[in-house]
């Protein structure tokens, strides 16, 4: 914290802050404290603030922006050595935002008004960039659980999880750009705490990975996690969605438009998850055994429904996820529906009678 210290009296200097106790009072109208509360607010935490620049304590992260927008330099900067020796005009000091500063304020306005039209030097996305501690803006939306945030990336560049590689998936006008993200369940958690069950389905779209793949891939698959399969269970309305009959429309790539003549498919299922929900839900019988009840309960009449509107035996479980297909049929893009099915044993009394209750469909050997 040597160079932090002896960068920060510089810059002091050059700002006419003269002491430690009026630098915290402006940290504190930044953080939003204003009159007597920021004197107030200064004088609580100036012990505090004098062992950071010891190096005796790590620095508040709640005071990383405001240092940056009052000093108009990175806080990269102000731990770099030679940092009192670049050039800065004295009167005025320029405050360079970055995307930690957007996703910090989460305002919409902002986002809409200066965020959309901030590129990198080589012209690129600013959602494909990191700043000077590797982190990229989704990271600062889940680090300031920064909702609005998360709506602007929503609304205004299609946020699309990729499901196998856990990477998300951003669309604007006619360019698509992807990033590896590994806080993807940090996020997916932000997402549900909105409130949001459309929003949330949207960017976690188990539709797009059942109708365009069929299985999960890989165990490292997202929808196969546990923490993933446990914000579902946890949520009410999340949970209440997978038994949802929607429509889907599959925009299909060049070989299926030719094959089928369309340019997409409409499908209409409940949500491919439910599955998984279901296997998760009766392996942890101890914390989730009323989902279970609920998913087999259901399992009764909406197998039993589709049982009486096919011929039984023409039909068969064809993946992981539950889709039900005609044997005579072998075009991939023809499926009937999604279909409860369960493949773990289980020793309770009560979910084996619904178990044995649930309408079973053929399985290919």
């Amino acid at each position: 914290m040597k160079n932090l210290k002896s960068n920060i009296d510089h810059y002091m200097k050059l700002k006419g802050i003269k002491k430690y106790s009026h630098l915290l009072a402006d940290i504190a109208k930044e953080l939003g404290i204003k009159g007597q509360e920021a004197y107030k607010f200064a004088d609580r935490e100036k012990s505090n603030f004098s062992k950071m620049l010891k190096g005796e304590r790590p620095l508040k992260y709640d005071f990383i922006i405001p240092l940056e927008k009052i000093f108009g330099i990175s806080l990269a900067r102000l731990l770099y050595e030679d940092a009192y020796k670049l050039p800065v005009e004295k009167e005025n000091v320029p405050f360079n935002k970055g995307f930690r500063y957007y996703a910090y304020l989460d305002d919409l306005k902002l986002y809409k008004d200066e965020f959309d039209i901030l590129l990198a030097n080589d012209g690129k996305s600013i959602l494909t960039q990191t700043d000077e501690f590797g982190k990229t803006f989704l990271d600062y939306v889940v680090e300031y659980s920064s909702v609005n945030g998360v709506r602007y990336l929503h609304d205004e560049y299609g946020i699309k999880l990729k499901w196998y590689h856990n990477q998300f998936e951003f669309k604007k006008d006619k360019g698509v750009t992807w990033i590896d993200f590994e806080n993807s369940i940090e996020f997916a958690r932000l997402v549900a705490s909105m409130n949001d069950v459309e929003l949330f389905n949207d960017i976690y779209d188990s539709y797009n990975m059942f109708f365009t793949n069929g299985h999960y891939a890989t165990e490292k698959c997202i929808f196969c996690q546990g923490e993933y399969l446990e914000i579902m269970l946890d949520n009410d309305d999340l949970f209440h969605s997978i038994f949802e009959k929607k429509s889907y429309e599959l925009k299909l790539g060049s070989i299926g438009r030719r094959k089928k003549q369309v340019d997409s498919i409409t499908y209409h299922s409940i949500n491919p998850i439910i599955n998984n929900c279901l296997r998760y839900a009766l392996k942890h019988l101890d914390k989730y055994k009323h989902r279970a009840i609920d998913i087999l309960e259901f399992g009764i009449n909406h197998n039993g429904k589709i049982a009486n509107e096919i011929a039984f035996d023409d039909y068969y479980i064809c993946n992981e996820l539950g889709g039900l297909k005609n044997f005579r049929n072998q075009d991939c893009y023809d499926i009937y529906d999604i279909v409860i099915s369960v493949d773990v044993e289980v020793n309770d009394d009560e979910i084996r009678s619904l178990i044995n209750q649930l309408p079973k469909f053929n399985k290919p050997r």
